[in-house]
Order: C-alpha cells, then structure tokens, then sequence
C-alpha cells in the first residue's frame, strides 16, 4: 500500500471520518498524553472532535484502563494529564480481594482495596495476620482487538504527522480508499473481527541509553512506518514492549518473514 499526499489540498476534513473538521478545536496527540506524549501532537482539523472524543472513551481510555497499562504506568511514574500517577492493581490472595497500591508524595505507598466496600474484610484480615503476600502483574493480558484499534489510530495519525512535516496537504490521505478498512475498524470497530499484532520486547522497560555527552534517558515510547514486501506497518514501542501492526490489512507473516531475515532486529533502529 502506498500513500501520498496532494500539495494542493487543505487540512479541512477528518483523516477517520472525512467530515468538515475545519471548526474543531481540539489537537491529537498521536500517543496518549497518558503515556508521556507531550510532542508528537497534530494540529487541530486533522481530526474533529468527535473522532477525538471518540477514541478517548472508545479506545484509549479502555485501553490505558488495563490492568497491563496502568500497572505499567504506575511502575513508571507516569502521570495521567491531571498529573496523578495511576494505582497499581493486585491481589490480597489472604482476603481473596482486589487492591490498589498507590503512591503520592504527600502520603508515599498506601493500600487499599479496590471496592469500598470490602475495607472491613481488608483490615479484619490484615489483623488477623502478622505477615502476608500482595501480587501485582508484571505482565497482563490486553484485549488485542482493543490494542489493534490503537495501534491503526496511531498508524494514520503518523502519516498524517509525516505529510505535514513534508509540507504535503492531507486530501489524499482522507479519500485513499485502501486506507477505509483500517477507518472503519479503528473509527466504529467494524471489519475484521481479528487484527492481529505482532508483540514482541525488544528491551528492559527500566532501560536506560546514554547520549555521546553521557546524558542518561529512559525512552517511554517510539514508533516508525515501515515498508515490508509492499505492506506497509505501524511500528510503535511502549517501554521496550514493540508492537507491529499491517495498516493494509489483518496478516503479521510479512513482518515476522522480515524479522527472521534480518536477525530479529527493530525497525526502529
């Protein structure tokens, strides 16, 4: 699949829907802000708000809602856009319930069970108990229909990011008809009832690098469109985790058949 854009066209029209978008008001971050994405942001009419609104309750909002995600948010440090770092969920197997740990700066580490509800069952049990284990996933599932909706917002909004860089207009992107597939399965979920995702770490989510001048920094996300045999896909990392994702279509062979001739290496680097 290639994708260009005309130099002539004006950024009027939603890159999902294809609606007059040239009243919205809202700016899209190609990575949630939830995530620490406070660059890679599209200016206002690339997407209408309802679209915006849309995936902030739809996709991202049920996705970053995951135990996997707010685990690992809360692992991290990373602050939601209120700036409160997300808790982190578990199990108090002892009492058989659900529990969040969470920090803040004023009260440090505290506990508490995920229904209000079940605070007497909590603290009973605690007392009744000199010692005790709480578990919290490292690893999760995460709904990959849910996740494949994500990663295809993000893929269209990084073409769109990088016609603009180009000084490139976005009309052709918006009337592409090779791209209505991944619109409807992204914007209304329709489609393909399996998008799969090729999901993969490439390094320790606690990893750091380190510049020519010896500056010291974590990557919390990267992403890159890549061409395989004519496909082409969304590479996005979160945290060292890389997902891959087929914008033209619901197959990963070309990618993992890249993959194994290339010695498993990113193409991110």
């Amino acid at each position: 699949m290639t994708v260009a854009a005309s130099a002539h066209s004006k950024r009027s029209r939603c890159i999902f829907c294809g609606q007059d978008s040239s009243a919205s008001t809202s700016v899209e971050h190609i990575i949630p802000e939830s995530l620490g994405n406070t660059d890679h942001i599209l200016p206002r009419g690339v997407v209408c708000d309802p679209c915006n609104n849309y995936f902030a309750r739809k996709v991202e909002g049920p996705l970053l809602s995951s135990v996997h995600f707010k685990n690992l948010r809360a692992r991290q440090l990373v602050p939601n856009k209120g700036g409160a770092v997300p808790p982190m969920i578990g199990v108090y197997p002892a009492a058989g319930i659900g529990v969040q740990l969470l920090q803040s700066e004023s009260d440090g580490l505290s506990v508490a069970p995920l229904l209000e509800r079940e605070n007497r069952h909590f603290v009973e049990t605690m007392q009744r108990r000199p010692s005790g284990r709480l578990l919290f996933a490292i690893e999760s599932l995460v709904d990959q229909r849910l996740l494949a909706r994500f990663l295809g917002k993000v893929g269209l909004e990084v073409i769109a990011q990088r016609a603009l860089e180009a000084g490139l207009g976005l009309q052709e992107i918006v009337d592409h008809r090779q791209l209505d597939l991944l619109r409807g399965f992204v914007r209304r979920g329709s489609g393909p009832s399996d998008w799969p995702v090729h999901q993969r770490r490439i390094y320790d989510e606690e990893e750091t690098f380190k510049e020519p001048n010896g500056y010291s920094f974590q990557v919390l996300h990267e992403f890159q469109m890549f061409y395989v045999s004519s496909e082409l896909y969304v590479v996005v990392c979160i945290f060292g985790t890389e997902f891959a994702m087929n914008m033209g279509g619901p197959s990963v062979e070309s990618y993992k058949a890249w993959l194994a001739s290339n010695e498993g290496r990113s193409p991110l680097y």
